[in-house]
């Protein structure tokens, strides 16, 4: 028996991953609560929380940082935003399959997808555009806000580019380490 795993009614347990899973389903419902909570504050009142913290830095007082929905700063805070949920929720997912070799999508008796890296990747998507949709739901009933389904398409823009980039980095790594992935037939 070692540190990082145990034994309990035959099942091995990689403890490890156990609290990487706690961490990071800790940290997804984090930033789930902190874009609810922004999503309650009216789009003037969020110009005006910018304006206070980047004018100082611009050095001038005639700075004014408008956040419309049409505006950059918008678009670059739901895509930022919902990256880096993608990315905590990505690996949330990631190390929750790997708890228990014996659960893991590579002991399942049915497979869909061809790898593991290929469910986690799916899940998460789904995962995270459900939450998008949730959030611009929610949004609806805030005053202030508008133009629901352009925010949910600058959402599914940070995500997908996320996982994109998750999905290259992950064959760079195994390439570069001489490894193959793990296809399913």
């Amino acid at each position: 028996m070692t540190f990082s795993r145990f034994r309990n009614e035959n099942r091995e347990v990689s403890v490890q991953n156990l609290v990487l899973t706690i961490i990071f389903w800790a940290l997804t419902l984090a930033v789930i609560l902190s874009i609810f909570l922004l999503s309650n504050i009216p789009s003037e009142e969020l110009s005006e929380i910018a304006d206070s913290m980047f004018a100082p830095a611009i050095g001038s007082p005639r700075f004014h940082l408008d956040i419309s929905d049409t505006s950059i700063v918008n678009t670059l805070g739901h895509m930022i935003e919902y990256s880096i949920l993608t990315i905590f929720a990505f690996m949330a997912i990631s190390s929750t399959n790997k708890i228990s070799v014996k659960t893991s999508y590579a002991e399942s008796p049915i497979k869909i997808l061809k790898s593991d890296n290929e469910m986690n990747i799916i899940f998460t998507l789904w995962f995270t555009i459900l939450n998008a949709i949730f959030d611009e739901y929610h949004r609806l009933f805030v005053e202030g806000h508008a133009n629901g389904v352009m925010n949910l398409c600058k959402d599914i823009i940070g995500i997908v580019i996320v996982l994109l980039l998750i999905r290259v980095f992950f064959s760079i790594s195994l390439r570069v380490r001489g490894k193959k992935e793990i296809r399913y037939s």
